[in-house]
């Protein structure tokens, strides 16, 4: 890859931003079929796991092409829940402008 990618993936925070990131890289190029890898650390386990789930082998990982929806990848709305920090800390921010006031 080159390093610029490396760059711009590397930055993911969770696995839902990282196909995020890629299907931006990808988007200017048309459609985008999804597909998985998957490389298991006991090598003898590939074969085993690709019949369990149907699954091909691609030079020795196990391969899932994914069926997906035509609005995969758009954008989606996400619900930020603040954490119990955040959360006292904007109400010590409204009590502090209430008591200025």
């Amino acid at each position: 890859m080159k390093p610029e990618v490396v760059d711009k993936l590397s930055e993911s925070r969770d696995f839902y931003a990282l196909i995020k990131a890629i299907l931006a890289l990808c988007e200017p190029f048309g459609a985008v079929r999804v597909a998985c890898l998957i490389e298991l650390e006991e090598a003898k386990q590939q074969l085993p796991l690709a019949q369990a789930i149907g699954g091909n082998r691609v030079n020795g990982a196990v391969c899932l092409e994914i069926p997906v929806r035509r609005d995969f990848g758009s954008p989606i709305r996400v619900i930020s829940i603040p954490s119990s920090v955040e959360a006292r800390q904007a109400r010590e921010r409204g009590l502090a402008t209430q008591l200025a006031s």
